[in-house]
């Protein structure tokens, strides 16, 4: 840069002690590229390592130290841009793995609705082949199964012995599986949903 002081040793440090901008001015031309380069060597990204050197450069200006010598200048710059970049790599982790985290709840609430769908269309058909059943066995089924009423009370509403509501359950049960067997509902599925 023109008109930058070029500057000894100790000149230099009572410089950026003082906070002179010249002095920063040439820490600028000195160190710039030299941590543009340590700092890409550790993030492999050009731009973010051109701004951690520029942070670096500025976190000096903005609170400046006294240093004994340029080389603990030197480490100082350094050990900014180093912790700088590691800095960076861990937030790409962090971002990284969040993204998947995302990416894996994305896919499993994409499964989960598909699930639910399929699930919701499947009692749907089950509701509608119940409706149209013969009245004495749609009822058993709706109070048995959707209700989830008792075996005995509901003999004792339909005012019928136990054994007449296991042979009409059974009936049901089978006109009911024969029919969604045939619609594509796998037996297995019918099973468990009809023990």
């Amino acid at each position: 840069m023109p008109g930058v002081p070029s500057y000894e040793e100790d000149e230099l440090l009572t410089a950026i002690a003082a906070n002179d901008t010249a002095a920063y001015s040439h820490l600028y031309d000195v160190y710039y590229n030299t941590l543009v380069y340590f700092s890409l060597s550790i993030i492999q990204d050009q731009h973010q390592a051109e701004d951690i050197a520029t942070e670096s450069l500025l976190k000096l200006w903005q609170s400046p130290n006294r240093f004994e010598s340029i080389g603990k200048l030197r480490a100082y710059l350094f050990t900014l841009a180093r912790n700088a970049s590691l800095n960076y790599l861990k937030h790409l982790r962090v971002r990284e793995k969040r993204s998947l985290e995302i990416s894996e709840q994305e896919q499993h609430d994409d499964n989960s609705i598909a699930s639910l769908m399929a699930e919701s269309e499947l009692m749907r058909l089950i509701y509608q082949e119940i409706a149209r059943l013969p009245d004495n066995y749609r009822q058993i089924v709706e109070l048995l199964y959707l209700q989830d009423m008792p075996s005995a009370d509901v003999a004792a509403q339909l005012d019928i012995s136990m054994e007449n509501l296991r042979q009409r359950k059974a009936r049901a049960i089978k006109e009911l599986k024969t029919v969604l067997l045939r619609k594509g509902v796998s037996s297995q599925f019918l099973s468990i949903l009809f023990f």
